[in-house]
């Protein structure tokens, strides 16, 4: 523990070189560096992928691979597609709507419910990141509601909390450039030490498997197939960093982006490859990881898992304080105000770190599903042209909430009503039906439901 603690204090004031001591509107809101400028393309790029390679992710997609062998490792690698489908639904925006943010586009597009919808949904993005990183870390420290567990937890939110507080969004990709960096340093630490790490387990990609149609990871990469054309839209971090910079840089960062989280989230995955034997032997992947290497090894993963967890929650708070205050001006627009909003949204998360799920991938999965209704905007609207009504987009939105509750309903085995009729055996697989019924629902009401011409509501 005390070397965790060490690296995260040395994290923190290394940080303190390189953010802005002096705040001002355009570089806390709008994530612009000292006289207005631009971050360039790769401090930019940085910033995408380390807000979306975050401790919950590389946690996720080595789980999955652990218990689901390469098929799980490819689900969630293919999440990343959400790179090149978000940045080219971020480029069509600004080209057609000329907005400066999404919140402008729905309220643009669908008046009152197309703005509420949209920040309802990107709400429970905010608080479901601020929590679900905030549990990976308690669980390197100790086991859940231990005191080592609450006191990690609170260390990092304090710390990520100050980077935030201090300067907003521009503060946040300066550090992300910082401690991106040390995120490759790691990364490439551990895979020259696993390549001469002396063990008798490999990488077990049960070849034999992948013939195996039944694998859930099957249903999971379809699932991510699906929701990648809505994924990226309810994401306010990656979408706010789609409109600091030119189109051009815009669309070189999202690119670069995808290339190099697509790299690092799958080679970290093949960390639960490494040991999928344990996971028939009863263990989890952080026990099978303390297992079976050394502490030097298991530092490394740990501390990956701790930069990636910084790195976004100062993220998550700066654009908490973005979406309240300047997308729907809800409260003035200073700094105080934001700051006031980066409070209240990490008490949120430290409150729903007590409504702690059975699996991390249950929290993806469940705002994944609650945004599915935004497809058709990217499929009909941007990519189509085709206008779609305030109340098609209602009913999508209420289906997709619909799903999303029945979906946690039942991963959480609350109740099996929805797999019990249709006879499958498999959450994944559940979840795969629900964004199914979710899009045909969504198809069917905007061909049916002609666009309004009345006033927005």
């Amino acid at each position: 523990m005390l070397t965790f603690i060490f690296f995260i204090t040395l994290i923190g004031v290394s940080s303190m070189f390189f953010i802005s001591r002096k705040s001002d509107i355009s570089g806390f809101y709008s994530g612009l560096m000292e006289d207005n400028k631009e971050p360039n393309l790769i401090v930019i790029t940085f910033s995408l992928v380390t807000t979306w390679i975050f401790s919950r992710s590389l946690l996720t997609a080595a789980i999955l691979a652990y218990y689901y062998g390469l098929p799980g490792a490819l689900a969630y690698t293919a999440y990343y597609l959400s790179f090149l489908t978000g940045g080219y639904f971020l480029i069509n925006v600004r080209n057609k709507f000329k907005v400066n943010s999404l919140v402008e586009f729905f309220e643009k597009e669908y008046g009152f419910v197309g703005k509420f919808a949209f920040s309802f949904i990107i709400i429970i993005r905010l608080i479901s990141e601020i929590f679900a990183n905030l549990i990976v870390i308690g669980l390197i420290f100790g086991n859940e509601g231990s005191l080592e567990y609450n006191l990690s937890i609170v260390l990092i939110m304090i710390l990520a909390f100050s980077y935030s507080f201090l300067g907003g969004l521009r503060n946040s990709i300066k550090t992300d450039f910082f401690q991106m960096s040390i995120f490759l340093i790691l990364l490439l630490t551990l895979l020259i030490g696993i390549s001469f790490f002396p063990t008798e387990i490999g990488i077990n990609f049960k070849l034999a498997n992948l013939k195996d149609f039944s694998n859930p990871g099957y249903a999971l990469i379809l699932v991510a197939l699906l929701q990648i054309w809505s994924y990226p839209i309810h994401d306010p971090v990656m979408m706010d960093r789609g409109f600091i910079c030119n189109k051009k840089t815009t669309k070189k960062s999202f690119f670069l982006a995808f290339l190099l989280s697509s790299f690092c989230i799958f080679v970290f995955s093949l960390l639960g490859m490494f040991l999928t034997d344990n996971a028939l032997e009863g263990f989890t992947f952080i026990e099978a990881i303390k297992a079976n290497f050394n502490n030097y090894l298991s530092y490394i993963i740990f501390l990956l898992l701790i930069v990636s967890a910084i790195s976004t929650l100062d993220s998550t708070l700066s654009s908490a304080a973005k979406l309240v205050v300047l997308d729907l001006a809800i409260l003035p627009k200073t700094i105080y105000h934001g700051r006031i909003v980066m409070f209240v949204f990490m008490l949120l998360g430290l409150i729903f770190i007590f409504f702690n799920t059975k699996d991390l991938f249950t929290a993806v999965a469940v705002s994944g599903t609650a945004a599915t209704f935004l497809t058709t905007t990217f499929i009909l609207r941007v990519l189509l042209n085709i206008s779609i009504s305030k109340l098609s987009l209602l009913i999508s939105f209420s289906m997709s909430i619909l799903g999303a509750v029945v979906y946690y309903i039942e991963s959480q085995g609350i109740n099996n009503l929805l797999s019990l009729t249709f006879g499958i055996n498999h959450k994944y697989k559940t979840l795969l039906l629900i964004n199914i019924i979710i899009l045909i629902i969504s198809f069917i009401s905007a061909f049916t439901l002609k666009k309004s011409l009345k006033k927005p509501l």
